[in-house]
């Protein structure tokens, strides 16, 4: 089911340099937090609760068997996906050396996980429409960092639009002015492009590999 938005007149243009600083502090302050506060969680609260029953507050094990259980299934999901977040945000990094954000989509067509306010979908891909009139194809995005599984996965305030730097026939990182928030995105029938892509420029495939877009990453 598709959700289409029309966006407003493109914000000011972004500082690409600083903003892939801004990506990178952004991805690890993630990772960190949420291993620090899921350890805590599986290693902190079960000597706290054993001085509590010590104490005589007997149920404090009510409280602390379920946060300990949290700990350690949260812990083991954010280890699991480590190395991809470092994957994800090296080929960002490359991506906005290579590339700026020159390109200002006002309106996006969510395709796959449009509907999506609870958990994950599996897959969500969106079109994009440039000022200039250009259609994108159509591309997988994986949010930076990922957001909770409670929580609505798509960048807050996507609707109202986005920059991109990168090419529409090998990926780019897109930017919501709104949220200061970041996604990685590349072709959703990478197969049917490749066509393209055996045509194209040269020096568009050098750029391109350069910023590590050259293969499938998710």
């Amino acid at each position: 089911m598709s959700h289409d938005m029309q966006g407003t007149h493109a914000p000011g243009i972004p500082d690409t340099a600083a903003l892939r600083g801004k990506l990178t502090i952004r991805m690890w302050w993630t990772a960190v937090r949420n291993t620090a506060v899921y350890a805590l969680m599986a290693f902190g609260v079960p000597p706290l609760g054993a001085a509590a029953n010590r104490a005589g507050i007997s149920w404090i094990f009510i409280i602390g068997g379920p946060m300990i259980l949290i700990g350690i299934f949260g812990l083991l999901a954010t280890l699991r996906t480590l190395a991809g977040a470092v994957l994800l945000t090296r080929t960002s990094r490359k991506t906005l050396t290579q590339y700026a954000f020159d390109t200002y989509c006002p309106r996006i067509t969510k395709v796959d996980g449009a509907q999506a306010t609870r958990g994950r979908p599996k897959v969500m891909t969106l079109e994009l429409h440039s000022e200039d009139g250009r259609e994108w194809p159509l591309m997988r995005i994986n949010p930076l960092p990922r957001r909770g599984p409670w929580r609505n996965p798509w960048p807050v305030g996507i609707e109202e639009g986005v920059f991109v730097a990168g090419d529409e026939l090998f990926g780019a990182v897109g930017y919501v002015p709104p949220s200061r928030t970041f996604f990685l995105m590349q072709p959703e029938d990478w197969e049917t492009v490749e066509q393209a892509r055996k045509v194209t420029d040269p020096d568009r495939v050098v750029r391109a590999q350069q910023a590590g877009l050259t293969r499938r990453i998710f």
